[in-house]
């Protein structure tokens, strides 16, 4: 029997009693005394849910999933929806794309702090990792800020300002737009294409820029359940802010991202096999750590769909 489908006839006895422990002061928690691959109560996953909007990011030590029990936890928190058809998926399951990097091949993951696809009016909700295979000898952390965090660090005059200001969002702005890796969903690879050249990849950027055009976003936004103010540019698609000088815009920006790299908002995870890591892309900015070398690290991501106004 499924987990899904024994957690839909038995809820009652699929209770668990797991513990939500903060992980760091202003972000991430550890959510403890659980077995993912076991069925949930709704008492559970609502607990889950909660526990993602207070802390960001949530943390699951060494869970053994299957690739049905991977998406299963992903309902919990919404619809999950392919966010880079660049990317393989795992045989039979096209909700989960295979972030890989090992000596042949390099995938997946922006080398700057960014929320993920904020270059599109309907960002993506949250994300489920879950990690196949970690660096030998460590490498290849996570690191997660805290919008919200970051917004408080802000001095209440300078806030006041940035909440009148909008900025520009654009792929364009990735370093990484000519590898296609981190940018254009919704695009189908040609029929009988395995691999795309260097020439079709940049006119994939050029079609792109006519489907996916800039778009302004508030410097400051509300996230739509706990109701706190946060800070919505990154540096990985933040192109430039308007109704400033080119020169203010820049200076401004790096202030924010600044605060952004203030270790005093960030949660750093150090990956094992078979740790679950879920943000809520809303109200968090993350970054990978490339310091792993040609060394393997494969984790299996799900996305989730934008649900509702932000």
């Amino acid at each position: 029997m499924s987990a899904v489908l024994e957690h839909q006839q038995s809820p009652s006895t699929a209770h668990q009693e797991l513990r939500v422990r903060r992980y760091k002061p202003l972000i991430g928690a550890v959510v403890e005394n659980v077995d993912l691959a076991r069925p949930l109560s709704e008492e559970n996953r609502q607990t889950l849910r909660q526990a993602l909007v207070d802390h960001g990011v949530i943390f699951f030590r060494e869970q053994t999933l299957t690739p049905e029990q991977h998406v299963a936890l992903a309902r919990i928190f919404g619809n999950p929806v392919r966010k880079n058809i660049y990317l393989p998926a795992v045989a039979g399951f096209p909700e989960i794309e295979v972030i890989a990097h090992s000596d042949k091949t390099q995938s997946g993951g922006t080398d700057n702090w960014h929320v993920d696809v904020s270059w599109q009016p309907q960002p993506p909700k949250a994300t489920v990792l879950h990690a196949q295979e970690i660096p030998e000898g460590g490498g290849g952390d996570t690191i997660w800020a805290s919008s919200p965090a970051v917004y408080d660090l802000l001095d209440p005059d300078l806030a006041r300002y940035f909440e009148k200001l909008k900025a520009v969002n654009t792929f364009i702005a990735s370093p990484k737009k000519n590898a296609l890796s981190d940018l254009l969903s919704g695009y189908d690879i040609p029929e009988g294409t395995s691999e795309q050249s260097v020439e079709a990849g940049l006119a994939r950027v050029r079609d792109a820029s006519q489907k996916y055009p800039p778009i302004e976003v508030p410097v400051i936004k509300t996230h739509p359940e706990n109701g706190r103010k946060l800070v919505f540019v990154n540096e990985g698609h933040t192109s430039h802010l308007l109704g400033v000088s080119k020169t203010a815009s820049q200076s401004l920006l790096n202030y924010l991202y600044d605060l952004i790299k203030t270790p005093e908002v960030q949660a750093r995870f150090e990956w094992r096999a078979g740790d679950v890591a879920i943000w809520d892309n809303r109200q968090v900015q993350h970054y990978a750590a490339r310091d792993y070398g040609a060394a393997r690290r494969r984790i299996h991501r799900i996305t989730l769909e934008h649900d509702g106004v932000f």
